[in-house]
């Protein structure tokens, strides 16, 4: 994508503004000189900044552009570092202990002015590269952009209406289960009751789901008096969409004098009492809808309307106005997508040379499932590319980058892009990040918070960052543009996705002798092989965050060198112990040592007042003096309550930004608890256990009231707590073992806030009329007879049961009252 590294210039260019501001404030006495250069910059990147953004919304930019856009970028990542190693080395001259032996005074003096010169050095070049990417613009006239606007373009889907059917793999499940959802087979002719029949196809670019609403429509559309498509697009011209439906069902429309309104009402009038079917494709808001439903009135019985769209807010919105479903379209399965490769390439869905088989499986994992995809890549092979192993492999390794000469990759990075482009630009930035790793599942909690330490996320007020990545997260996924991948009641915890700023080594088996001379400018590293020529990590000078899986304690000395350093993750690692020197790594926002040999913090831990996320090992001790000075922490996940010493525990309450916290069994500190819950404790986790045993709650009054409470999971206990009924903003409440009676199913059923259900054990019971108001997911991992009444769990979408079957049982469980299910699952173990 053309505006890719555009974004990305955007998104660092917005944190170097705000930087430079605060530069110039009293407290770091800079010379005057050197205040009127930072001034320039300032003013001399903010008006680069305006152009970047009009860069961004050109699709293809011509060579000077596209030189002068990557210069800008590497000068404000340059002006960002400059600024960040400044501030540090200015703090580190007003530090006491380095004072040595002329005194502190005298010596701090002498070092801030060797600073400050350096600085200055540091900023006239800056100053200077500036002024001259400045003149080149002008030289150059930059302003006259070369480059076409997507509005412009083809639309290159249209192609998929007219593709031959004989070579369309894998659409005949999901095109037969949408004709029986909105045509039941044995239905009679409709009645004047029935209601219309509404369907959304959502999925990210490149599924099918226009291919799939054409066929879908051609097979059903002579069943019906009136049939139109109609494509909507990013940018609709709505008097244009509502024509060509008038045109389509035989509307009479003054194509010069009618307007919206008019059109509207002659639609509304030639439809009234028809049975029609309407395929609306490719909205990408809900505003056109909201005119478009009006035009498609609800007192034709029999009609059918399919929607297609890649935003799933936008699907559920035009369906909850017409009553009617989401269909969430899936990349194909292995299967389908070699009979659909081979079908492309051979004439043969069956049929690979041997030679070819491993090669092509390769290049399907890269496909992901994605229709567009392997139709792009298949015919590129078949188009001219020899068969042999050797050729098909360096195809493969060049699938991620342009293949030149080749249109129908071309092609499937235009529709590709589409979504990229409707992204507002800091989303842009966040989404592009995804790119390291390439092609392995991404964990969400990871994932948000290396945004925040890169400084991509900009959290709202009240807003904290991470708060802001699940934000960002969320709306991708709703969006379509990272696959949801692990889900836990109703949530997704982990994604997948379809310039040596970040570095991510793969490969083992090459030389990395050139990461020596790039270490000054590296700002991220994931490694996931074992490279010699990363260390000392000491090189990185403004390193954001580090993930690599094979180090050692060595590896970690002089850790406190790294100014700039946000997040650490040393998972999984034979790391046994953490230097002294992590409590003076400032900036970290992020520590993850789960999975490590680590058994005890040091006690300088807790001079990382900005720490937000620290993820430990159930064995990990912490010191028993200091966490109350960790006022920045957010998340407190994996320690075990029975290892820590007493001052520790008490000290926990006064963590007054803590949301998340997970522990493992032992006696539970109420005082603390109690401390936490008044603050901003939003979820907690206590069903983690070490042995068999019951966790050891309290079930009575003495359990700390928990008001703020959203998500609480608890493992095996003796009873239902008195205290459960009144956490009364509970949202998802998980329990172990523990059999239900009819009252504790009364005390649940009327909690008002309840949103997911997880139960490990239950039944025999009946979910009663009113019970679960607001409950949208339940599920029982062994249920033992289960009948739901009418008017029970009004809300609920998503139902998954393991049920266990006995002779006798009632299998009528009653489904057919939970009016709002959409998604079912049951497993039933006889």
């Amino acid at each position: 994508m053309e505006r890719a590294i555009v974004s990305a210039a955007a998104g660092v260019m917005s944190s170097v503004l705000g930087k430079l501001a605060d530069l110039l404030h009293e407290e770091y006495k800079l010379a005057k000189g050197v205040r009127k250069d930072i001034e320039f910059l300032r003013s001399e990147l903010s008006a680069m900044n305006d152009l970047l953004y009009v860069l961004a919304e050109v699709e293809e930019l011509d060579a000077i552009n596209k030189g002068w856009r990557d210069r800008v970028r590497e000068l404000a990542y340059d002006v960002e570092d400059c600024i960040d190693l400044s501030v540090a080395r200015l703090g580190r001259a007003d530090d006491a202990r380095e004072a040595g032996r002329l005194g502190a005074k005298l010596a701090r003096k002498f070092k801030k002015i060797r600073v400050s010169h350096q600085v200055a050095h540091q900023i006239k070049e800056l100053k200077d590269r500036a002024i001259e990417e400045s003149k080149r613009q002008k030289r150059y006239k930059l302003d006259g952009l070369v480059g076409a606007s997507p509005s412009n373009k083809v639309d290159l889907r249209m192609r998929a209406l007219w593709e031959e059917t004989e070579k369309l793999v894998g659409l005949d499940g999901p095109r037969d289960e949408i004709i029986r959802c909105l045509m039941p087979e044995g239905e009679e002719e409709p009645s004047q009751a029935q209601q219309i029949r509404a369907l959304a196809i959502v999925g990210c670019a490149g599924l099918g789901k226009t291919t799939l609403a054409n066929q879908v429509y051609q097979k059903i559309k002579g069943d019906f008096e009136c049939n139109a498509f109609v494509s909507v697009s990013q940018n609709p011209h709505l008097r244009d969409v509502l024509m060509k439906i008038c045109s389509q069902v035989g509307a009479t429309a003054d194509s010069m004098a009618d307007d919206e309104l008019i059109l509207v009402g002659k639609l509304r009038e030639r439809l009234q009492n028809k049975r029609y079917i309407v395929v609306v494709d490719d909205i990408w808001h809900s505003d056109p809808w909201e005119v478009i439903g009006l035009a498609l009135i609800k007192t034709s019985p029999g009609s059918i309307i399919i929607i297609t769209t890649r935003l799933k807010d936008v699907a559920q919105s035009c369906c909850s106005s017409h009553s009617g479903r989401v269909y969430d379209m899936k990349p194909l399965d292995d299967d389908n997508s070699k009979r659909l490769f081979f079908k492309r390439i051979f004439d043969s869905e069956d049929k690979c040379p041997h030679e070819l088989e491993s090669a092509s499986k390769d290049i399907l994992k890269k496909c992901n499932g994605i229709p567009l995809a392997i139709i792009s890549i298949s015919n590129f092979l078949a188009a001219g590319v020899p068969q042999s192993p050797d050729h098909w492999n360096k195809v493969k390794e060049s699938i991620s980058s342009p293949l030149h000469g080749n249109k129908p990759v071309d092609t499937m990075k235009s529709v590709l892009s589409l979504s990229y482009f409707n992204l507002p630009h800091h989303l842009r930035t966040s989404l592009l990040y995804l790119s390291v790793p390439e092609d392995c599942e991404i964990e969400r909690d990871r994932l948000v918070c290396r945004w925040g330490a890169e400084g991509f996320v900009n959290p709202k007020p009240g807003e904290s960052p991470y708060e802001a990545g699940l934000r960002h997260f969320n709306i991708l996924i709703n969006r379509s543009l990272i696959q949801p991948w692990k889900e836990e009641n109703g949530v997704v915890l982990s994604c997948r996705v379809h310039d040596v700023r970040r570095l991510s080594l793969q490969n083992s088996n090459q030389e990395n002798l050139w990461i020596k001379s790039i270490k000054p400018h590296v700002r991220s590293v994931a490694c996931f092989v074992d490279c010699k020529e990363l260390h000392p990590l000491t090189e990185f000078e403004v390193l954001r965050w580090e993930n690599y899986g094979s180090l050692r304690n060595i590896h970690l000395a002089n850790i406190e060198m790294l100014l700039q350093l946000r997040y650490l993750s040393i998972r999984g690692t034979s790391v046994s112990e953490l230097p002294a020197g992590i409590g003076q790594v400032q900036h970290l926002d992020t520590l993850d040592i789960r999975e490590t040999k680590v058994g005890q913090l040091p006690s300088t831990i807790v001079l990382l007042e900005k720490l937000a996320h620290l993820f430990v090992s159930p064995g990990v001790m912490f010191p028993a003096e200091g966490i109350s000075k960790m006022k920045g922490l957010e998340q407190l996940i994996r320690f075990s309550i029975h290892r820590q010493p007493l001052g520790f525990l008490k000290e926990l309450g006064q963590l007054t930004n803590l949301r998340i916290l997970q522990a493992f069994e032992g006696e539970t500190f109420t005082s603390s608890l109690r401390a936490l819950g008044s603050h901003k404790l939003r979820s907690l986790d206590f069903s983690m256990r070490m042995n068999e045993s019951t966790i050891p709650i309290p079930t009575d009054s003495s359990f700390p009231a928990l008001p703020r409470l959203r998500a609480f999971s608890i493992g095996p206990i003796s009873s239902l707590p008195i205290w459960m009924g009144s956490l009364a903003n509970l949202e998802l409440l998980q329990f172990g073992t523990h059999k239900f009676t009819p009252e504790d199913l009364q005390v649940l059923g009327d909690m008002p806030a309840l949103e997911t259900l997880v139960l490990d054990y239950a039944g025999p019971f009946t979910i009663g009329s009113g019970a679960f108001q607001r409950l949208k997911s339940f599920r029982v991992d062994q249920l033992y007879q289960l009948l739901f009444m009418p008017g029970s769990m009004p809300n609920l979408k998503h139902l998954d049961i393991k049920l266990i079957y006995t002779s006798g049982s009632n299998i009528d469980l009653g489904i057919q009252h939970l009016t709002s299910l959409i998604k079912v699952e049951i497993f039933v173990n006889a």
